[in-house]
């Protein structure tokens, strides 16, 4: 199966969301996401994506539902492994990484098959309703990205997949 990439942002409290909105705006983070991202395949789950309201221009949108859902410009897959079998079967798609964008049921699913986590902790408690599961079993920081007032940006490396840098 392809790895995937996780990117990711939470507050100290592990919210990650507040009734299908980011409980936060912060630009730097925002830009951050758009570079690693531009060029490659975002995966959300269904209310990630109708939270988004459409796919992000310059990149490929894959949404897990298994409802049904279908939207313009997007493709919809019932689960991980119909995930990978269509990138498997996709030489375009198998050209690109991979990034699991959200929300906490995807990321509760797709953190073990994850070889990197680009994860932002921003440094405030909120209040929410989603939460980012519990990762640091998995996962070993490599790389501090970036670290201000605000938040602080951590590239971890799963240690059970230790994939080199793609």
């Amino acid at each position: 199966m392809h790895q995937f990439k996780a990117i990711a942002a939470m507050s100290l409290n592990r919210v990650i969301g507040c009734n299908n909105r980011i409980p936060w705006h912060l630009p730097e983070d925002l830009q951050w996401f758009k570079r690693l991202t531009l060029g490659h395949v975002l995966v959300m789950g269904r209310k990630t994506f109708q939270a988004i309201g459409r796919p992000l221009p310059g990149r490929t949108t894959l949404v897990l539902s298994r409802t049904g859902f279908s939207h313009p410009g997007v493709q919809t897959v019932p689960d991980l492994q119909q995930l990978g079998d269509l990138i498997q079967a996709d030489p375009v798609l198998q050209t690109r990484q991979v990034f699991i964008c959200g929300g906490a049921q995807v990321y509760a699913q797709a953190l073990p098959l994850c070889s990197d986590l680009y994860l932002t902790v921003v440094k405030q408690v909120v209040d929410g309703d989603a939460f980012f599961p519990p990762f640091e079993h998995l996962f070993v920081p490599v790389q501090q990205l970036a670290d201000g007032p605000q938040f602080k940006l951590t590239h971890y490396r799963n240690v059970r997949l230790s994939a080199p840098n793609r």
